[in-house]
């Protein structure tokens, strides 16, 4: 019975992570297929730059908050506890997120509902991931190196979190707990998938064709490297 329950838990994962909200959104809201637009991917990012701020605000909410959905539930009763290592439920839900079947597998790269992930196991990693994607960006202003830095980030705090994490109270709701052997190795293969994920971004910077992030520039720099908007 129990790898019955254990396999359905997995199927939700996978099936949640597959929700495209960025299609959703832009079809509800915009009465646009995101996919037709921008650099075609359904993810955050592109979120952003074809259907504006608010909205590509709202897709990323909801890609970070599937990523922690099973976690969440699980630790709040209304899904069941098989002992299944939480972080393995998140992990299938960013694959989903990948490789969504609602849209014929064609998927994010799932920076965004990793970042969900860890925000709900262990908050100070997801912030720590966070922080390392907003300060690259603001240096750099590609997404695409933005992402691997947050991601990379992470899983280097996590294997610091493997040898020194907390037994009980509240660092280890903060941080997770000392010696799971499991985070390490989830945030080390998640690291490889978006890395790998990225891998024509890198491409294209190498050509210098790869778009540039106006987002958390100021417009005195926003002049300076890329002249006035002549729309």
């Amino acid at each position: 019975m129990d790898i019955v329950i254990i396999i359905m838990l997995l199927v939700l994962a996978y099936l949640v992570g597959s929700i495209p909200f960025s299609v959703i959104i832009g079809k509800v809201f915009k009465n646009i297929d995101i996919r037709e637009h921008g650099s075609g991917n359904p993810g955050t990012t592109n979120a952003y730059r074809v259907l504006g701020k608010n909205l590509g605000t709202l897709v990323f909410i909801l890609d970070v908050f599937k990523g922690g959905f099973m976690i969440l539930m699980i630790r709040l009763g209304l899904l069941p506890d098989t002992g299944v290592p939480l972080l393995l439920f998140g992990f299938v839900s960013a694959v989903g997120h990948i490789f969504p079947v609602f849209l014929r597998f064609k998927g994010g790269k799932a920076v965004a509902t990793g970042v969900g992930i860890f925000l709900f196991y262990a908050p100070v990693l997801g912030l720590v991931g966070l922080l390392g994607y907003i300060v690259t960006l603001k240096i750099t202003r590609y997404v695409s190196i933005a992402s691997c830095t947050g991601t990379l980030a992470l899983a280097l705090t996590s294997y610091g979190v493997f040898i020194l994490g907390a037994e009980s109270g509240i660092r280890l709701f903060l941080f997770g707990p000392s010696g799971d052997w499991i985070m390490p190795i989830i945030t080390t293969l998640g690291t490889l998938m978006i890395v790998y994920r990225h891998k024509g971004n890198f491409i294209k910077i190498a050509k210098g064709i790869e778009p540039k992030s106006s987002f958390l520039q100021s417009r005195k720099r926003l002049l300076k490297e890329d002249g006035p908007r002549t729309d």
